[in-house]
């Protein structure tokens, strides 16, 4: 289980309410919570921003080209 998108869920009251901060589906976001899918900086960024920074972005395993396109 991911525990940033379990911390999120927790924080925001659902699966739902993440998926519709990210803009993305519910399935999207349960495939993050069991790993079979990895959350990208943008919906990282996304759920910093929603959780009013309780789930920080820099504690995804982000790849380095998501990282670089930051900048």
């Amino acid at each position: 289980m991911n525990e940033n998108i379990e911390l999120a869920i927790k924080t925001l009251g659902s699966q739902v309410k993440v998926a519709n901060a990210c803009g993305v589906s519910q399935n999207a976001v349960s495939k993050w919570l069991n790993g079979s899918s990895k959350v990208s900086l943008e919906h990282a960024l996304k759920l910093e921003k929603a959780t009013n920074g309780k789930v920080r972005a820099e504690d995804f395993d982000l790849s380095y080209a998501d990282l670089l396109s930051r900048t």
